[in-house]
């Protein structure tokens, strides 16, 4: 059950690009996003009661260095949606997927620049294969900037939350709770310039964005508590891989043979990344039956 869960989570976050193009000539990015903070923020508030986890934020409330960190936490991952959306409407889904292929990688490199953590063998040959990738991706790619400001946005957004310490769903809650009143100055600003005209299909797909966002997160939250990480990991792969099938396929966004080795750099060091963390994964866990659940912990948010 919870196998599936954590499945069905990274494969709902694959086509959910499918439910943002519906926007698509309709609603502008920044609008899209705004609304996506409102209705998040609401469902997530059903989500916090329901799980009991005010106690939680009630906690953070009180320590402004976790506040900081949540609200920079808000930051990046506002950013992200963002990019991420203008990707999903301008056909850039291949760049996105390249994005999020390379996030655990960039996570990595972050760990030895902020936390000092040491790269072995297998993860310098990884790192090294990045590079080469994004040299080789970079020669036909015009929309680079989007693998790059993905996967940096969302790398930066794990570390600092970590320092946060919350729940994966009081966490967003409260990053939603920051950027709600920037929303509501927006979407403001827009009604009294008489730019807010929104069809009743169009104000009920708006509203879908806050359980198309949450519905995922509930999954990974439970299936995180039951899945040994390094599995976690392997499952986190099938969102950018199904984003990259549908920009090919769907949008019918071009892939040459440069920008196809590019890729196959970055799903060759994916692989040594992985071999590596279950191997360091079963050391740790050396009489621990496969089938067991090993210790918490959340891999990535939402997309």
């Amino acid at each position: 059950m919870y196998y599936l869960q954590a499945l069905a989570a990274f494969v709902l976050w694959g086509v959910l690009p499918l439910y943002w193009k519906l926007l698509k000539n309709v609603v502008e990015p920044p609008e899209i996003i705004c609304h996506r903070v409102l209705w998040s923020l609401a469902t997530l508030i059903l989500c916090v009661t329901w799980f009991g986890q005010w106690a939680e934020i009630r906690q953070t409330l009180r320590q402004p260095r976790r506040l900081g960190m949540a609200a920079v936490a808000a930051i990046l991952i506002s950013a992200n949606w963002l990019v991420f959306i203008w990707a999903v409407l301008n056909e850039a889904m291949v760049d996105s997927s390249l994005g999020y292929f390379m996030t655990p990688l960039f996570s990595m490199v972050l760990g030895m620049v902020i936390f000092r953590e040491r790269l072995m063998g297998l993860q310098w040959i990884a790192v090294a294969l990045v590079a080469i990738g994004l040299i080789i991706s970079s020669a036909t790619s015009e929309r680079l900037w989007v693998s790059i400001a993905l996967a940096s946005s969302f790398s930066m957004y794990g570390v600092v939350k970590k320092e946060t310490k919350l729940p994966a769903i009081a966490g967003l809650g409260l990053e939603t709770a920051i950027l709600a009143p920037l929303a509501l100055g927006y979407l403001g600003f827009l009604f009294f310039r008489q730019k807010l005209h929104y069809s009743d299909s169009t104000l009920g797909l708006l509203a879908l964005g806050g359980p198309v966002t949450t519905v995922p997160l509930l999954l990974f939250a439970s299936a995180s508590k039951k899945i040994p990480l390094v599995i976690m990991g392997m499952f986190q792969y099938a969102g950018p891989t199904i984003q990259f099938l549908l920009g090919v396929w769907v949008d019918g966004e071009p892939v040459n043979r440069w920008r196809l080795a590019g890729f196959v750099c970055v799903w060759v060091a994916l692989l040594l990344f992985t071999i590596y963390e279950y191997r360091r994964w079963r050391r740790a866990n050396p009489s621990m039956p496969r089938e067991e659940p090993a210790r918490n912990g959340s891999a990535k948010e939402l997309r």
